[in-house]
Parts: structure tokens; sequence; C-alpha cells
């Protein structure tokens, strides 16, 4: 299916840190694409220079075959790419009706007057994928539980329609159960069509749906390959799944 997403010699810096040290990789359209690695690795930072957070230092990011890197936040969502944050940062002050809403801002901008149709058949399918956002549609958006705020936070940025939806760190502070919830989610939606990247400390969980990952240390890729095959393998295991594989 080609290349949907291709990044080639990404740096990134923080001030004087250098985050990001000229990563290439390329994500295949439709696929769960992950990133690994510990926390400083530059994980987040590939993510947030990608949607456009963060300006990169150097290097190209081509989506659909254009350089999007340098870009704003507003046209690379607009082009089609949609970030849920670490940490969730859903809207306190709004319902969980209106946060849904917020995320539908650039499609809005982008395809004014066909919006209302699709933004409400968007809706819809996120109310399919969380039945629990319908019942706490009217419901603040800071009354609901961390589970609950990170289904609010995917929901946001499916609205867009996006081509490609960002994760970062999905099951962070979540209880086992409700990450496995989340995780199934999120296959669900790669079988739609929709491409993932995705970063996640759980390695275990996030390399049995994914395609395809890389593992970062230190803003540089030091192991890469089909997520089958690095399941098993020994340097992956030894630093990230431990004993965990054997469940």
């Amino acid at each position: 299916m080609g290349h949907i997403l291709e990044v080639k010699n990404l740096a990134v810096e923080y001030g004087a840190i250098r985050a990001v040290k000229g990563v290439s990789f390329n994500v295949d359209q439709g696929n769960i694409f992950a990133i690994l690695g510990a926390n400083g690795a530059g994980k987040s930072a590939t993510l947030r220079t990608i949607s456009g957070i963060v300006k990169p230092k150097s290097g190209e990011i081509l989506f659909e075959g254009k350089n999007i890197a340098g870009k704003s936040i507003y046209s690379i969502a607009r082009s089609g790419i949609s970030h849920s944050p670490e940490g969730r940062q859903i809207l306190s002050g709004l319902t969980v009706e209106e946060n849904l809403k917020v995320g539908t801002y650039s499609y809005v901008k982008k395809k004014r007057g066909v919006n209302v149709k699709n933004t409400e058949q968007n809706q819809e399918y996120v109310y399919a994928m969380f039945p629990i956002l319908q019942e706490r549609r009217k419901q603040q958006a800071n009354t609901l539980s961390g589970g609950e705020q990170q289904m609010l936070a995917i929901g946001r940025a499916l609205m867009s329609s996006p081509k490609i939806l960002i994760l970062d760190e999905p099951s962070l502070g979540l209880a086992p159960i409700i990450v496995k919830n989340i995780f199934r989610c999120i296959k669900e939606i790669s079988l739609t069509g929709t491409t993932i990247l995705i970063v996640e400390q759980n390695a275990l969980q996030t390399l049995k749906i994914a395609d395809y990952a890389i593992v970062l240390e230190l803003g540089r890729i030091t192991i890469e390959g089909d997520a089958r095959d690095l399941i098993r393998d020994q340097r992956l295991i030894d630093a990230y799944l431990g004993n965990k594989k054997k469940e």
C-alpha cells in the first residue's frame, strides 16, 4: 500500500539538548507503527514534531509525499494527522460532548459546508467505539475516571477523520483491565484503515497489536523490525519485556 509517512534524518532540539538525533523511518498505510523506549529516549519529541507541536532542527517529514516539517499544528491537522497527547489534556471546563466537538475544529475549517453530516457520523462512531462516552456525554469531562478520560482523548482525536492517528502513552496510569480495553479499541480503529503511530511504555501489549516497531535510545534508533519478530527479540526482552513475555 506504500508509505503514508516518511521521516528522514529528523533532528529535534530542546534548547541545548538534542532529543532526536537523525532518526529515519517509514510508516505504511493502514499499519500500527510503534515507537518504544525508555523515558527521555526521544519518543514523544518525535511525535510532537510530526504533528507540528515542536519544530525540527533538521530533516524531512513527508506525509503523502509532501514535506510537512515545520508546518503549523493547524495545517498538519487539516491535512489529516490527529494527535492524542500524553496526559490526555482534556478540557475540564467542557462536557464530554463539547470536548469531542473541539476535535472537529480543523475538520470544519477544511470542509466548510459539508462538515455537519460527517461530524455527526464521526460522533456516532466514537460513541459506538466507547459507549460510556455516550452515557456521559453531558457530564463535565474532569469528573470522568482516568480510563474514561483516555477514551475521550482518543475519541476527540478521531472526530476529524484522521488518516494518521498519533497516540502518546494511551495506557499511562490506567488499571490493567482498562489498558486491555484501550488496546482492543486501538486495534479496532486500525482495522477501519486508519494508520496509527503509537508511543508506549507498555512494550508487550503494544507489540501484540503493532505491525512494525522501532526502539529509540537517547534519540537514535537501536532496534527495529516487524512487531511479531521483535516480541521474540532477546535484546528487547532483556530491556523492556523481562518475564512479562511469559504471560
